[in-house]
């Protein structure tokens, strides 16, 4: 028997799960979005609004439109994938891993030749 491990067998990093988690969503959203902006305009309208000087059909004008609401997803929820991968640790609201708050001092005590005297 080998002890080889296929590709298959083993389990996604953290890393691939995210970004996999990351496409998934955004395609979600993207086909929703799609979905209620089709609904409301037609994409022939679309094209004749803003490229009829380009002669594009239907269905390239939906998947443009699909496209650019994909990559608006996608960056939206990477984002979202950045900001809690590299946020605070655990504990973080209760207090543990805070640095301590500043000691307010009197300036004299951290410049003895100033003396509290008035400068004019």
């Amino acid at each position: 028997m080998s002890t080889s491990q296929h590709a298959v067998d083993r389990r996604w990093t953290m890393r691939q799960r995210d970004w996999a988690v990351a496409f998934w969503i955004a395609f979600l959203s993207a086909a929703i979005g799609a979905f209620f902006l089709f609904g409301l305009v037609n994409p022939l309208d679309m094209v004749n609004a803003w490229a009829d000087q380009y002669d594009i059909g239907v269905r390239l004008a939906y998947g443009l439109s699909f496209a650019f609401l994909y990559l608006l997803c996608l960056l939206a929820s990477s984002l979202t994938v950045f900001m809690i991968r590299t946020g605070p640790a655990s504990g973080h609201a209760k207090g543990q891993g805070r640095r301590p708050k500043a000691e307010i001092r009197h300036h004299a005590e951290a410049n003895p030749d100033l003396d509290d005297e008035d400068w004019q």
